[in-house]
Formats: structure tokens, C-alpha cells, sequence
């Protein structure tokens, strides 16, 4: 008999997230009848852009890279998924929905796979959930429509919106005001999400890190200095 999110001592973890707090165990585990954990590795799949949709997730640990392949067969990077985001949520009431993109972990990451049928049959039942999912969305939307507001911004700005807005999703800052970004970025990563060269992005990385705006292990992001890239941020406005 397969294990229930109960068994394997997820529950507590759902009601962690901003979007569970309100429910009780019993209507968890009523929304997450049947769903599995599903654990991956760093840049592991976890759906491709045309798969059958037969589940959607929500993201426990880790992140995932939400993206879309461009013409020039470079990956255009639409979002960061993070502990709390909902995936594919809404195509579940089509007919026969497949996944508009693709998702990739970004180092160790979790996410609960809900059956297509608890969308229908529980999920699109309870308002305040639909509500909180269209949030998480219109954020989604809202950070899509900042960078676009800076398409005609110096490259700098660019960077530093970008850094700032995943260090958003992060913990709060330490005691010195540094803030680690907990996803892992290559600099190639950071260039397809803006639509810019990688040697671009390394010159300007390479530049901050020199200036103790930010350092870098692998593939983790410090930022030293907040304050600092807040004003190469202001460069877009």
C-alpha cells in the first residue's frame, strides 16, 4: 500500500506555506489525496514543454526553473518556482491539458504531485485556495511586466532587478544585511533570463564581486551589499 503525505510526514510542511496555513489536516489531506513527493535532483526534469499534464505541483524545497525554448534554441527563462509556488494548477480543468513549458530543479528540490482529478474533484471547490493561487500568479505576471519595463534599462539594472526580486523569495537578511540567494545561478542562467550574452553577465558579475556588491560559491549568490545593487535598480526607473 503506497504511502500517504501523512505516512511520510509531509503534512506539517504543507501547513507551512502561506497558502495551506488556513486548513486542517483532515482538508489537506482530502486535497492531496493520492499525491506523491517527488524528488529531484539539480537540474533534474520534472515535466517538459507538450507532456500529457496528468498532475500538477507544488513546490515544498529547492526551486524550479519554469522556461520555454526560443527560435535561436536558447531556453527563455519565464520564472523561478519556489517553496510554495504552484505549477500548473490551473490547465488542469482542460480537457486534456499538456504543460505549456518546461521545469527543471535548480539544485535539490521537492514538489508534491497532485493528481489531475483533485483539481476538479476538491481543489476548484475552495475559494480562498483559487484566490491564493491567482496571486501567486498576478506576482508572476507583475515581475514578467517589471522586467519588460526594463527592456530599455541599462544591463546593470537588469541584473540587480533580477538578484533582488529572487533574493525576495529567500530567507530574511543576516546580521550584516547579506542575503543568499538559495537558488543556484550560472552566469548563462542569468543571461537567457534577460536576454543578454553570458560574457555580458560575467563582466558585470566580475565587476560587483571585485566591488564587494556580491560573491559567489558555487553557483550560490551572496549579496554583500543590498543597498548597492538597490541603486543600480533605481538605473531603470
Amino acid at each position: 500500500m503506497p504511502q500517504t503525505l501523512k505516512d511520510l510526514g509531509v503534512i506539517p510542511e504543507i501547513k507551512s506555506l502561506s497558502l495551506f496555513r488556513a486548513y486542517t489536516d483532515s482538508i489537506i489531506e482530502n486535497l492531496f489525496a493520492d499525491s506523491s513527493v517527488r524528488i529531484c535532483e539539480h537540474r533534474e526534469t520534472l515535466f517538459e514543454l507538450g507532456d500529457t499534464a496528468e498532475a500538477f505541483y507544488v513546490v515544498v524545497s529547492g526551486a524550479f526553473k519554469l522556461s520555454k525554448p526560443a527560435a535561436g534554441g536558447e531556453d527563455i527563462i519565464i520564472h523561478f518556482s519556489t517553496p510554495g509556488d504552484v505549477i500548473a494548477a490551473f490547465i488542469m480543468a482542460q480537457p486534456h491539458p499538456t504543460y505549456p513549458l518546461n521545469a527543471v530543479a535548480m539544485g535539490p528540490s521537492r514538489a508534491i504531485e497532485v493528481p489531475k482529478i483533485n483539481y476538479t474533484m476538491s481543489w476548484h471547490k475552495e475559494t480562498q485556495l483559487i484566490f491564493g493561487i491567482q496571486k501567486l500568479i498576478s506576482s508572476r505576471m507583475g515581475a514578467l511586466q517589471n522586467q519588460k519595463a526594463l527592456l530599455k534599462a541599462p544591463l546593470q539594472a537588469k541584473v540587480a532587478s533580477l538578484l533582488i526580486q529572487l533574493a525576495k523569495w529567500t530567507d530574511s537578511p543576516n546580521e550584516n544585511e547579506q542575503i543568499e540567494i538559495s537558488i543556484p545561478l550560472t552566469r548563462k542562467e542569468i543571461a537567457n533570463s534577460l536576454g543578454s550574452t553570458v560574457e555580458s553577465i560575467i563582466r558585470i558579475m566580475s565587476e560587483w564581486s571585485k566591488q564587494g556588491f556580491i560573491s559567489t560559491n558555487d553557483h550560490y549568490i551572496t549579496i554583500l551589499r543590498p543597498r548597492a545593487l538597490a541603486e543600480f535598480e533605481s538605473l531603470g526607473s
